[in-house]
């Protein structure tokens, strides 16, 4: 004996059901709460301190270490004219003619910055001033030449600029 097709089957081919949302919102209740537990969100940072030891039995006889020199604030001017190396301390300013309009000369401020680097060996920041009229690529090759002689940190600085009100 044949039955006949199921209430069901017959409703399914003409009716599209809803899809069930329950599971997936049951899904993200679950997911993004664990995502958030499992994100790292406190960096912890470890300083080394190293503390200079006491000598025993006092006696000033002993060799006592050199305190380093603090490094001194090198300032590289960028002129639309010349490059300008100040180093503080010193009064003497380093200018760096460019060679013709829109030439600079790259090697000589080379040479200069190989220079201070050798002595100023602790030194690892060098701050750059460029003027607004100075073009973009020669702050680049600046910087890279800076860089090419172990200044991985380069401080840009910005012109001071004041406003005043006319009366």
């Amino acid at each position: 004996m044949a039955y006949g097709p199921s209430k069901n089957r017959t409703r399914t081919q003409r009716e599209a059901r809803e899809p069930n949302l329950i599971p997936i919102m049951n899904l993200f209740i679950v997911v993004i709460p664990m995502l958030m537990t499992i994100m790292v969100s406190v960096h912890l940072a470890m300083i080394e301190i190293t503390l200079p030891t006491q000598a025993a039995g006092g006696g000033g006889d002993e060799t006592e270490e050199q305190i380093e020199e603090l490094p001194k604030v090198i300032t590289l001017a960028l002129f639309p004219d010349r490059f300008e190396i100040k180093v503080e301390g010193k009064k003497k300013v380093i200018e760096i003619p460019y060679l013709s309009p829109g030439r600079y000369d790259y090697v000589t401020l080379d040479k200069n910055i190989a220079k201070l680097k050798e002595e100023h060996t602790n030194q690892g920041t060098i701050e750059i001033l460029p003027d607004p009229a100075v073009k973009f690529d020669t702050l680049l090759r600046s910087i890279d030449i800076c860089k090419s002689n172990n200044f991985p940190n380069i401080k840009y600085l910005t012109a001071a600029t004041k406003y005043y009100r006319a009366k």
